[in-house]
């Protein structure tokens, strides 16, 4: 059975109907296409009447719905999109909404102009309309995550009274703290749930890691390793991340993988305490590969005892060597900071994705740069 959303902008029909027709692309989702309504009780009761046909499982709303006139009664609607998120999430509280996972999707300069932290946290997911570049991304990216969010927020529903089920794995090997908190929202509305699984489990490296930060870890260049990439990560499959919104982000856990690096590849030295040349050698004797190979130091670093994936440049990277990025001051203690390596940071490189070194890292940033302001 498709899963259905409801898709609210105010933008021209032909320019809406082509993010609708690429998120229907391979007949998993259904998505029905809506100008807002004029005032927002009108549109929250348009919104419950969707949901007595049984035909919302989620929606889509552009954050700026009072741009442009509706065609239906040439009225602009007097709210926005965070206004009707909110009540939303106010009568799903109060129980007369379902709950359903809210999906922002806007223009970049719109989302970082107008939206306060708080509003942050009534929508799931950001979508920036700059971003559709493609088909392929709808298909690659787009429509896995809104089929994970859809089933996620039923599989919270059924879990409320453990919510450590969600997760899928034997709770033993999970870190106590982080399933301390998540069984402290127990009481919680779904979405309050869902922010906080996706926001500080999901997108966070530590717990759960990434393709790139496995990589890393495992010291093996992916780009030159492509033929036996696929093995390795199939002897991995006991670490990959099964649990609630899995379709949307694929993961694995750190735990299985220090497990597996004991258990499998038989290692001698700790994984941490290995370099990537190590790595990969006892990698390829127990699995008995023959076409991975390490990665390289970036220039101006020392350490090749990779853990981390630089935020600049998307290659991997010792922590010691790089530069811990701003606005982590709040970590959970199962999250790692993120780094940009000193090569990225003295260029600049993809500035615009970490914005800024921490505070603490500033003073050495000035110091890197006399430095290498003189050698040249």
């Amino acid at each position: 059975m498709a899963i259905n959303y409801l898709y609210i902008d105010d933008d021209s029909t032909d320019r809406a109907n082509g993010t609708v027709q690429g998120l229907k692309k391979e007949g998993r989702i259904e998505v029905f296409l809506s100008q807002p309504e004029s005032t927002w009780e009108q549109q929250i009761q348009f919104i419950e009447d969707r949901q007595k046909e049984d035909k919302l499982d989620g929606l889509i709303i552009d954050l700026r719905l009072d741009d442009y006139a509706n065609t239906k009664d040439g009225k602009k609607a007097n709210y926005r999109g965070t206004s009707l998120a909110q009540e939303i999430r106010t009568r799903q509280k109060e129980k007369s909404i379902k709950e359903f996972p809210i999906i922002l999707f806007s223009a970049n300069d719109k989302i970082t102009q107008s939206l306060e932290n708080s509003g942050r946290n009534l929508f799931d997911v950001f979508i920036e309309k700059e971003s559709i570049t493609g088909p392929n991304i709808y298909i690659e990216e787009y429509i896995p995550k809104l089929i994970a969010l859809a089933e996620g927020y039923r599989s919270i529903n059924l879990s409320a009274e453990n919510l450590s089920k969600v997760l899928s794995i034997d709770i033993s090997v999970v870190d106590e703290r982080f399933v301390s908190e998540l069984n402290n929202l127990a009481n919680n509305p779904s979405h309050v749930i869902a922010n906080f699984l996706i926001n500080e489990l999901l997108l966070k490296q530590g717990l759960l890691i990434d393709e790139r930060t496995l990589a890393a870890r495992l010291g093996i260049d992916i780009e030159q390793s492509s033929e036996d990439w696929e093995q390795v990560l199939s002897s991995l499959n006991e670490a990959l991340y099964k649990g609630v919104f899995y379709q949307g982000w694929e993961r694995w856990w750190m735990p299985i993988i220090e497990i597996w690096w004991n258990k499998t590849i038989h290692a001698e030295t700790y994984l941490r305490a290995t370099s990537a040349s190590d790595r990969v050698e006892y990698i390829k004797k127990e699995l008995k590969l023959t076409k991975i190979y390490p990665s390289e130091k970036m220039p101006k670093s020392d350490s090749d005892e990779f853990w981390t994936v630089c935020k600049g440049n998307n290659r991997p990277l010792d922590p010691v060597d790089g530069l811990m990025i701003d606005r982590q001051e709040n970590l959970y203690p199962w999250q790692d900071p993120d780094y940009v390596s000193v090569e990225a940071a003295l260029h600049r490189t993809n500035i615009n994705i970490w914005k800024k070194v921490a505070k603490l890292e500033e003073e050495r940033l000035k110091e890197l740069q006399a430095q290498y302001r003189r050698e040249r």
